[in-house]
């Protein structure tokens, strides 16, 4: 066979697609539902465990009946095609089991950080119009003061004490607008006969949310070609069958894509058991782990809680894939990994990055299935189309130069809700292929691995008009032997308009170092050899001002960093005391 010659351009030469077959450059993406979708696949295995959370199992067999259950009783508590249902609870069996239901019938469902409070979930269900609000835990003071600020007209509860059972045929009482959630299989028996008819690809399926660590989290639409596509992508490009062990680790929340669908749909629909989380924290990873999962849907931030938690001699043996997404894993902090579970019983282990955004269905590179290149956010998925150009002139760039990255194909998200200016912005027009704009920098390799050097969002341009990205210089920081993790953030000055400032997590063993600060200082003027390269930062590049720090800040109900809250932090400090100073390189 004839070697394809490469042009330079990863538009045009798919590096990522080299050796695929056509159909896994060309996949045909069903025209349904996705509760449809995996109905059809699990046929063949519906006694197989498809749920593990807390003391409760579910089988695929049990988990589409249910879902059929809720469907009924929501149908006859008036839900039509299209409402939008908003859930607030952690990541529960009965969370997924709810959204199969309304993808059933037709209804798109949105999970809404249960932490928000009355106030802010009040907005949300204003927002969406929602006629059904489902929750967690809730009092009934809580749900009546929900109703006083709403038109909702029903609010499911899920009991505290039934979070472990599948008993959804208790008897109904008389609340009026408040129903426990283990009622609805007595509500479903209302409704004598309802047909099952798949629903269309391009219909909303689902409403999620960016992570917002620069600002305020946008709502994304997303349809079930949206969310069949990217799955199907990263199938071809994973090449699922190669991948061992039976069980995933579900540890972020659904409200994010990367929680919903890269780690529990995507284990649904590869045919394993999805393991949820709903309470990760220092006591309970330890429980999770032993529950032996092979693939673990991480970040930086659970990797720490892993190393810095679990027990000394606890086996962790099963443990194949360790994938962090969400926030980007250095090479440094993944070899802390590696160290760590291999005195855990665990060989052959890979510990890599994947890439994605809520608009891209948070699938838009994959480590899993490919070869493991560790400085890299994995490899660009089969089936979709990226470009990197200049973030200025648009100007397309070749292999290795950095620029920004635009990505087109199936999975990228039908709109921001009810924003049709901010959808038309982030999307871009090139030799007549619609891309969206990642604002996420890097460059690709000829094999079709991609780079990320930061965010285009995260940027300052000086009085001298040199423009400063935060992300470059943070990754710079990274590679210092002394720093375990660091995050640098702009902050305003009287005669260069921005500079920066660093904050700093040391490693244990240089904590009472004395005179840390000025080694790391004198460490910013030194070219650093990554794995990209010889790298030096340029003199306005290097930091204005520094702060050891234990830990970092992170979004709440994520494992984002919280750059905003850090800016806000910088900002306060600087404009308070009179004793902080530059230092020297300014």
């Amino acid at each position: 066979m004839k070697e394809k010659k490469l042009t330079g351009y990863p538009s045009i030469d798919n590096p990522q697609s080299i050796n695929s077959t056509y159909f896994e450059k060309n996949p045909i993406i069903p025209n349904m539902d996705i509760y449809t979708t995996l109905k059809l696949l699990s046929s063949f295995y519906l006694n197989n465990s498809a749920i593990d959370c807390l003391d409760l199992k579910a089988s695929y067999g049990q988990l589409l009946k249910d879902s059929v259950t809720i469907s009924k009783a929501l149908k006859e508590l008036g839900v039509k095609k299209g409402d939008i249902i908003s859930i607030a609870m952690p990541n529960f069996y009965q969370a997924l089991a709810a959204f199969f239901a309304c993808n059933r019938i037709g209804a798109v469902i949105t999970f809404l950080d249960p932490s928000l409070g009355i106030d802010g979930i009040a907005d949300y269900i204003n927002l969406f119009e929602s006629p059904i609000y489902i929750n967690y835990d809730k009092n009934d003071d809580f749900n009546k003061k929900i109703k006083e600020k709403t038109n909702v007209k029903y609010i499911i509860t899920l009991d505290r004490s039934k979070i472990n059972t599948l008993n959804l045929n208790e008897k109904l009482s008389e609340k009026g607008y408040h129903i426990d959630f283990n009622m609805l299989g007595t509500i479903a028996k209302y409704k004598k006969r309802m047909l099952e008819f798949p629903h269309f690809g391009k219909e909303n399926a689902l409403i999620l949310y960016t992570s917002g660590t620069t600002g305020k989290s946008k709502e994304v639409v997303l349809t079930n070609e949206n969310v069949l596509a990217a799955e199907i992508y990263a199938k071809n490009t994973s090449h699922t069958e190669n991948i061992k062990g039976p069980k995933t680790l579900v540890c972020v929340p659904f409200s994010y894509p990367y929680g919903l669908i890269t780690s529990a749909l995507t284990s649904l629909l590869w045919g394993k058991e999805a393991i949820l989380a709903p309470d990760i924290s220092k006591d309970t990873i330890s429980y999770y782990y032993k529950k032996q999962p092979s693939i673990v849907f991480g970040s930086p931030a659970l990797l720490d809680l892993t190393i810095n938690n679990i027990p000394a001699k606890q086996d962790l043996s099963s443990v194949t894939h360790f994938i962090s997404g969400g926030d980007f894993l250095t090479v440094q902090h993944a070899q802390r990994g590696y160290e760590f579970f291999k005195l855990h019983g665990v060989k052959n282990l890979e510990i890599g990055n994947g890439a994605g955004n809520a608009e891209t269905v948070s699938i838009g590179s994959t480590p899993v299935g490919v070869p493991l290149k560790q400085e890299t956010a994995g490899k660009i998925i089969v089936g979709s189309k990226v470009m990197i150009i200049d973030p200025e002139t648009h100007k397309e760039k070749k292999y290795g130069e950095e620029g920004l990255l635009l990505v087109s194909g199936k999975h990228i998200f039908k709109e921001y809700y009810k924003n049709p200016e901010l959808t038309a912005k982030s999307k871009i027009v090139i030799n007549n292929t619609e891309y969206f704009n990642t604002e996420t920098l890097g460059y690709i390799d000829q094999d079709g691995y991609f780079y990320i050097t930061g965010r285009n969002s995260r940027f300052y341009i000086m009085s001298s008009l040199n423009k400063v990205y935060c992300d470059k210089i943070q990754n710079f920081i990274s590679y210092f032997k002394y720093v375990k993790d660091c995050a640098v953030v702009k902050v305003p000055d009287n005669d260069l308009l921005y500079v920066n400032k660093a904050y700093i997590v040391l490693n244990e063993n240089y904590r009472s170092c004395n005179n840390i600060e000025e080694i790391i200082n004198e460490m910013f003027y030194m070219p650093i050899q990554t794995d990209a390269g010889i790298v030096q930062l340029k003199p306005y590049e290097i930091p204005s001002y520094i702060e050891f720090i234990s830990e970092l800040p992170r979004k709440k109900g994520t494992d984002k960093v919280d750059y905003a809250l850090l800016e806000k932090d910088a900002i306060e400090k600087l404009s308070k005391s009179k004793k902080l100073t530059r230092l020297k390189n300014v």
